[in-house]
């Protein structure tokens, strides 16, 4: 049985915001018949947290249909003083980010209760009226698919190409964002080859893992709006992301490696 309460006083005086809210939320929580679990992830629930850190929370329901989004909107915002409150789906899962006046920051998806086989790796279960997520299970993205390093090399490819077409046309900042989204998959690449969890997060989960690694050069992908910059960025990007997709999975490559980096470095 879930000792949420518990977990929650054990907490470090640094994240007395993030207590106060998960105490309130919980309350909620078990008062309220039609939930079925709480679930609290990421930092907080690693014990990484600090006082800046949002509360990424899953909440289950009863049976199939959801409870109305006012009613959770509702419950959120009761846990104190509120700045704004996004209530809208999220890859089609509802979810709620809200914003308090001290400073806390709750995101929080919400799901069918029996939907779920367990609780997923590193995640704290504060309610559990029915103990259904006793076991641990595997979420798909905990790792990546077979197919993922190749899409997301790919990715990388054309976001690099549309950057060097946009430097030619003088649009920097429109090549900028190029760059951004190639750097994306250059890092979810090298979370692959680093061999850490939620390799589809990139940076994120890098950051998250003590043991790994960025990869070397991350800085020369960074540009400020001038033709110079943009562009020993987007060479950059081409060297890292051979050297990510590489490091992702042995043989990795496509002739776009070539191609796009002869292609930027023909950029007048």
């Amino acid at each position: 049985m879930a000792d949420g309460r518990a977990w929650i006083a054990e907490m470090s005086p640094e994240l007395a915001v993030q207590a106060r809210l998960l105490r309130g939320l919980l309350a909620a929580v078990e008062s309220d018949p039609r939930w079925e679990w709480l679930e609290l992830g990421c930092s907080v629930a690693a014990g990484r947290g600090d006082a800046l850190s949002d509360l990424d929370l899953a909440l289950g329901h009863v049976g199939d249909a959801a409870p109305p989004f006012v009613d959770v909107t509702s419950m959120l915002t009761g846990l104190g003083e509120v700045i704004d409150v996004s209530a809208q789906p999220w890859e089609g899962t509802p979810r709620w980010w809200v914003q308090y006046a001290d400073g806390g920051q709750i995101d929080l998806i919400m799901l069918p209760g029996a939907g779920r086989p367990g609780h997923a790796p590193g995640s704290v279960v504060l309610f559990d009226r029915h103990d259904r997520l006793g076991l641990s299970f595997t979420p798909r993205v905990l790792s990546a698919a077979p197919e993922e390093p190749r899409q997301w090399m790919l990715a990388g490819w054309e976001a690099l190409s549309n950057a060097g077409k946009y430097l030619r046309r003088d649009s920097l900042f429109e090549a900028i964002e190029q760059l951004h989204q190639a750097r994306g998959r250059i890092l979810q690449l090298w979370a692959v080859g680093e061999r850490v969890t939620y390799p589809a997060f990139g940076l994120t989960s890098l950051l998250d893992d003590p043991a790994a690694r960025v990869p070397d050069g991350l800085a020369g992908t960074y540009a400020v709006p001038e033709r110079a910059s943009v562009l020993a960025a987007a060479l950059a990007a081409a060297e890292l992301l051979r050297a990510a997709a590489s490091h992702a999975q042995q043989g990795l490559t496509t002739p776009l490696t070539e191609y796009v980096t002869a292609n930027l470095r023909s950029v007048e």
